[in-house]
């Protein structure tokens, strides 16, 4: 059956940006994010975006840019992850509404390296205390007069570069937000790629969600080295779980498999998932909490 609605467009809100000239405060943290305007937007700006504008403009998508940039980086000056031990989190959050989401951040084991968050406020002060001296890199989605949401990648280094993506609900017309970032990696010349997506979920049929996994996998088929695959990806249905599989064995990821499964499940399948490439898993788990509609997932990886 197929959507009663046309994709507008899946987008990238930039295409890519080189990291060293886009730092802007918010609430006392270090973001990093992509101008969201079809004409470049000054990122300095980025901490009233939410209450300042009416909407999204976006521009096509060009995933071989996105390639192209990611290729690009700089060797010989760059912020690393320790390649023997890489602490990541992935939740979606559920846009924050319940505060106790940060005190449940907080009980995790170590300061993760990586916390990959679908569903994050833009607006949220929490950020500036749970997660102050790190880097935050924000794909816009879903937004109101009041608030802009997105996915939010939180690292304990800089990174090398980023793209944002933008797919559109095709009912309710909504943008579900993808961001892939890049960094660098002790005792190697190999660089980490990471993508974090919300995907689309309320379709009749799998075009659209399909679309937008090929759109990530087109910048995944460029990069040589070690990938982390993470997000809410709305797999409800068993078509859908098939596409992601595709995806995922043509890239030879592997699924992390957990010690305890608490992760939100619809019709019996799960919708947040961890993937793999060129890393080794040490620890895998989830946690069951009250803060979100999703429980969080964290594993522990090293090249």
């Amino acid at each position: 059956m197929k959507s009663p609605a046309t994709l507008i467009a899946i987008a990238a809100v930039t295409g890519c940006t080189t990291l060293d000239e886009s730092n802007s405060v918010l609430a006392g943290v270090r973001i990093t994010a992509s101008a969201i305007q079809s004409e470049s937007t000054d990122v300095s700006d980025l901490a009233d975006m939410s209450h300042r504008h009416t909407g999204v403009d976006f521009v096509r998508s060009n995933p071989e840019a996105c390639s192209n940039q990611l290729l690009g980086y700089d060797r010989l000056a760059r912020d690393e992850l320790d390649s023997g031990d890489i602490r990541v989190v992935n939740w979606n959050i559920q846009k924050g509404r319940d505060p106790q989401w940060t005190t449940d951040l907080a009980t995790f084991q170590g300061d993760p390296d990586l916390v990959i968050i679908q569903e994050a406020s833009l607006d949220s002060h929490a950020w500036g205390v749970v997660t102050a001296d790190q880097y935050h890199s924000f794909s816009p989605g879903y937004r109101t007069m009041q608030s802009q949401t997105g996915v939010m990648t939180v690292s304990a280094t800089k990174p090398l570069r980023q793209c944002n993506f933008v797919s559109v609900e095709p009912w309710i017309r909504t943008p579900k937000a993808t961001l892939i970032t890049e960094y660098g990696l002790t005792d190697t010349d190999q660089t980490l790629l990471v993508v974090n997506i919300h995907a689309v979920s309320f379709t009749f049929g799998t075009r659209v969600f399909q679309e937008q996994i090929r759109q990530a996998q087109s910048v995944l088929d460029h990069h040589t080295g070690p990938i982390l695959l993470s997000g809410d990806f709305n797999t409800w249905r068993g078509r859908r779980t098939e596409i992601l599989n595709q995806m995922t064995d043509g890239l030879r990821l592997e699924m992390v498999a957990y010690d305890e499964d608490h992760r939100k499940r619809v019709f019996g399948l799960p919708l947040d998932h961890i993937y793999t490439r060129g890393l080794e898993v040490l620890e895998a788990t989830t946690r069951v909490t009250n803060s979100s509609d999703h429980n969080p997932m964290s594993v522990r990886l090293r090249l």
